[in-house]
């Protein structure tokens, strides 16, 4: 596998990797794209250039340090629980990425979930009450900081965020029972 196809498959969301991928592979026009995603034109034309951004852009040289790193995910915690939008709006990026896995067997986002404020809305909608009954711990997973929920002695989702330049940019939260009976059993 090419590097460059590595790059595109790491940095880019799906989104992303198929506006890319059909203008540079086949030379499709924003609005054939357009069609085939059923996207606006315009908004092919800023996800191709997002695209472009991200391929190009050089990988950030320094990691957050890991107390860095808890600190943010502490703050996002606190302001998630107070409700405080402004307070998380502040944590995010303003092109982070939402994945949700449910595995079809719990409610979570079918689709990940691109830009600040789309995060904040799903957040605002549903997100924070799920979380309101959880007690969280901090952990590290794939050399990343997360978030584990538990209810009692179950663990109920694993939260793990990626940070870069002091702002989270992507979050991917597990919900799915298959994958977090594994998780548990792991921890135990």
């Amino acid at each position: 596998m090419s590097l460059a196809l590595l790059l595109l498959l790491e940095r880019l969301t799906p989104t992303e990797r198929a506006v890319y991928v059909l203008r540079e592979a086949f030379a499709y026009s924003h609005r054939e794209i357009a069609g085939v995603l059923d996207l606006s034109e315009a908004n092919c034309r800023q996800v191709y250039g997002r695209a472009v951004r991200r391929i190009t852009a050089p990988e950030t040289r320094f990691r957050p340090s890991p107390e860095q790193q808890e600190g943010l995910v502490a703050s996002f915690v606190t302001a998630a629980r107070e409700g405080d939008l402004t307070g998380l709006e502040k944590l995010l990026a303003a092109d982070v990425t939402w994945w949700s896995d449910g595995g079809g067997k719990v409610t979570a986002a079918r689709l990940p979930i691109e830009g600040r404020e789309k995060v904040l809305r799903f957040l605002e909608r549903g997100a924070g009450r799920l979380a309101a009954g959880l007690d969280f711990t901090t952990a590290e997973v794939n050399g990343g900081p997360a978030l584990l929920g538990w209810a009692g002695e179950r663990l109920m989702a694993v939260v793990v965020f990626e940070v870069r330049a002091g702002l989270i940019v992507r979050v991917r939260a597990v919900v799915n029972p298959d994958k977090l009976g594994f998780v548990e059993r792991q921890l135990g």
